[in-house]
């Protein structure tokens, strides 16, 4: 599965832990240039020194909380103020909350990580996307979109009712939604857009949650896959010229797998665009 990636440019999120991190690795002794989006500075220091003690190349690291919007915007505009090809875009940050937190842009936070930032910074990213020749958008999403029936528009910002794991899904199946939907969009343009499930993976998801989540997660963690083994279909999506011309499709273990009724709604994915769209000030013609 090496395949070679020199010249390529791989703009990753969520790259300082777990199937990110992999993904990071894998692709940077592919070839690929590196540049990263990470909330913690120690954290990317440290990857960017792995990065290069592990091939000699140099990455970027560019600082942002995914959860505001503004920053999520700012951070787009730090890599286009680079000047670079975007070859791959891995949207691969998530975070998974036990109880309900409100965002500076007054959103429920998981919805805001989860689904939002995909679909800001891969707006705030398409012109480049689309100036850059067989490139590809690849969206971490996860076979917990199965949680759920359909998005809860009613209650979209879970105000309502929170628990725990239907956010999480609507957030996943949001991901799904917004592939399908902006593979659609793109499809004129030589971008293509996938998504993947890339199994109970051991990272460190649910670490910023205390007590019985923690207890949880720990037991079900010996049962995990190691997170090379998670990164497998993101790094598969991310460079093997077999779904050089796929997208639209949701991935297993490096397979395109079915996914629920609700997922394959293209009302539910138009309505969760507009929304989006609303939310975030940006949108495609």
């Amino acid at each position: 599965m090496n395949e070679n990636l020199e010249n390529k440019v791989c703009l990753i999120t969520g790259a300082t832990n777990g199937i990110g991190e992999e993904a990071a690795k894998e692709l940077n002794k592919m070839g690929a240039e590196i540049v990263f989006v990470a909330r913690n500075e120690e954290k990317g220091e440290q990857l960017k020194a792995e990065l290069k003690e592990a091939t000699g190349k140099e990455s970027t690291m560019i600082l942002a909380n995914l959860s505001s919007q503004a920053e999520v915007k700012s951070a787009a505009e730090k890599f286009l103020s680079m000047e670079k090809p975007l070859d791959i875009l891995l949207n691969n940050a998530g975070i998974m909350n036990r109880e309900r937190n409100i965002t500076e842009d007054g959103l429920e936070e998981v919805f805001s990580v989860n689904h939002l930032a995909y679909f800001t910074f891969t707006l705030m990213l398409i012109d480049k996307l689309k100036s850059t020749e067989g490139s590809r958008v690849v969206n971490v999403a996860s076979g917990a979109h199965q949680f759920v029936k359909e998005m809860n528009f009613g209650d979209l910002q879970s105000e309502k009712v929170f628990k725990p794991m239907q956010v999480y899904g609507q957030s996943k199946l949001a991901n799904i939604l917004f592939t399908k939907s902006l593979a659609n969009k793109l499809a004129d343009h030589g971008v293509t857009v996938n998504c993947l499930h890339p199994g109970f993976v051991s990272t460190g998801i649910g670490s910023n949650n205390k007590g019985i989540w923690n207890i949880l997660m720990s037991l079900a963690r010996p049962f995990a896959r190691k997170t090379d083994k998670g990164a497998e279909t993101s790094v598969y999506l991310c460079s093997s010229p077999e779904v050089k011309d796929v997208s639209g499709e949701y991935f297993v273990d490096c397979k395109i797998e079915k996914v629920s009724d609700a997922a394959k709604s293209s009302d539910q994915a138009e309505k969760l665009w507009k929304i989006s769209s609303e939310l975030t000030g940006l949108g495609l013609n």
